[in-house]
């Protein structure tokens, strides 16, 4: 049998703790339904300034930006006077920040290699945690991994939460995809996967660097480089480069989509177009496998769609493995950033522009309906009609390279989604979509990747780094509600956990 950890594995018995507690519903924090939840803001760079401070935060009524901490003197002033102004308390010292007993909660968008001291100093402190991803990044991959199981104890020990800033969890065009997937099995088996993140930025994935800028007495406490400091993307103390900062939210799709984790991976990735003194890949290319249990386990439990394999309850039951083929550009973006989820009844497209779904038809009836579009002419009224009625033999293939699109009726953004499920968990219990345990299993997987970048070699994934002896948050929660307002509500709807 084929080994693999999935939804179900995570989902073990443990004794009574804080964090079971907490997820049956307990807070540390006893908020009145008016009462603002005051949150801290960790790094005030271009991340947590746009899309924290100003498409986030600020749209959800229960959180409120009651301090500010940066290392970099103009970050900490735009993330001041963004906050609200000079009355704001701002910090140059994170840990002095943790001090200020106004403070429920922090928010954290540093360099990758700054998320983890933060992020465990924070829950020690007794405060819940926002920090983006990857969870946790080192130099040292496999202590990098190890960091983020940390943070996965950690919550546990202290009852708490990190949500991870996995934005596209909190996209309801994503989250309807994940319920047609399972709910009204819209795609049928999913047997393929890819993503790609192609992009041709004029700025290189480069930030300005001003030549005769000088430290102040605050700033030299922490920073040596500013090159180093304003582009830490581009050094692999500093970050895992395309793996971490992009790999990261599409290989997380595919998890979730799957129910879960990959079992090994393999990939390649150079520096062959930028020449300004990077030190990490502008493209790389990897493949992931997952071995999935088949009809057996509950999680997989979609049918095959051949009929004479469906009466065989051996064969629906036989392991079988699903790849998923990563590509990521930094030179050229045509295609630009979607990921793409095939099974044997339909595809998804998805983008944060738009997510799509597009039928699937046998190859037989492809030939058939090209030679059809070739020597005919093509009345799409009637193709319409056909496919309105199922009758789809000879309609041409045409019909079927129109997507539809995944509509909801929903007027916010990920962003702001993102940040009233943490006011919502915070107030009122539970765990996020996003929580610590997808940060952790999006860790391991990218980490690992990165690994086989650097070694050439095919890598193994030990289960083991997925698996803890205590009970942790489900990492493949999925629910839809088409309604615009069910966060800001708190109505639970049918079946809303966020």
């Amino acid at each position: 049998m084929a080994s693999n950890v999935t939804r179900r594995d995570f989902l073990k018995t443990a004794g009574v703790s804080a964090g079971v507690m907490v997820a049956a519903g307990y807070s540390p924090f006893s908020y009145a339904q008016n009462d603002k939840i005051h949150v801290a803001k960790i790094g005030c760079g271009a991340q947590g300034l746009f899309r924290h401070m100003r498409s986030g935060i600020p749209m959800v009524d229960d959180l409120d930006v009651v301090a500010v901490c940066d290392i970099y003197e103009p970050n900490l002033r735009r993330g001041q006077m963004t906050a609200g102004g000079e009355d704001i308390p701002a910090y140059y010292d994170y840990r002095e920040l943790l001090e200020n007993e106004n403070v429920d909660a922090v928010v954290i968008s540093t360099s990758q290699d700054a998320h983890y001291q933060p992020t465990m100093d924070a829950l020690d402190a007794g405060k819940y945690v926002f920090c983006e991803k990857t969870l946790t990044y080192d130099q040292d991959l496999s202590h990098g991994i190890q960091m983020s199981r940390d943070i996965v104890e950690k919550c546990h020990e202290t009852g708490l939460f990190c949500q991870v800033g996995h934005q596209r969890r909190y996209n309801p065009q994503y989250l309807k995809a994940v319920w047609l997937a399972r709910n009204e099995n819209s795609v049928g088996r999913i047997h393929n996967l890819s993503a790609q993140w192609h992009q041709n930025p004029r700025d290189a994935w480069r930030r300005p660097v001003d030549p005769n800028y000088e430290f102040n007495e605050n700033e030299a406490q922490f920073i040596d480089d500013l090159e180093r400091h304003m582009n830490w993307r581009h050094y692999p103390d500093r970050s895992g480069g395309l793996m971490t900062e992009f790999a990261a939210h599409q290989v997380d799709i595919w998890n979730w989509f799957l129910g879960t984790v990959p079992r090994r991976v393999w990939g390649s990735g150079s520096t062959d177009y930028w020449r300004d003194g990077r030190e990490v890949s502008d493209n790389v290319a990897v493949t992931y496998e997952y071995e999935m249990r088949g009809q057996e386990d509950g999680f997989n439990d979609i049918p095959l769609r051949t009929g004479e394999l469906e009466a065989n309850m051996h064969e629906l039951a036989r392991p079988y493995t699903v790849r998923g083929n990563y590509s990521c550009l930094l030179a050229n973006a045509h295609g630009g950033i979607k990921e793409f989820i095939r099974g044997d009844l339909g595809n998804f497209e998805l983008s944060e522009v738009g997510c799509y779904m597009l039928g699937e038809r046998d190859t037989q009836d492809i030939g058939e309906a090209q030679v059809r579009a070739r020597d005919e002419a093509v009345d799409m009224d009637e193709v319409a009609e056909q496919l309105a009625t199922g009758a789809t033999q000879g309609v041409p293939e045409e019909a079927y390279r129109n997507p539809v699109p995944i509509d909801v009726v929903e007027e916010r953004n990920a962003d702001h989604i993102q940040f009233a499920a943490f006011a919502k968990c915070i107030k009122e219990g539970g765990k996020p979509y996003s929580n610590e345990m997808v940060g952790h299993l999006t860790t391991v997987a990218v980490l690992k990747g990165l690994e086989s970048i650097r070694t050439g070699e095919i890598v193994e994934i030990d289960p083991a780094l997925y698996a803890f002896d205590f009970e942790t948050p489900d990492p493949y929660q999925y629910e839809y509600v088409d309604d615009p307002n069910y966060l800001e509500e708190g109505e639970e709807g049918e079946g809303v956990n966020v």
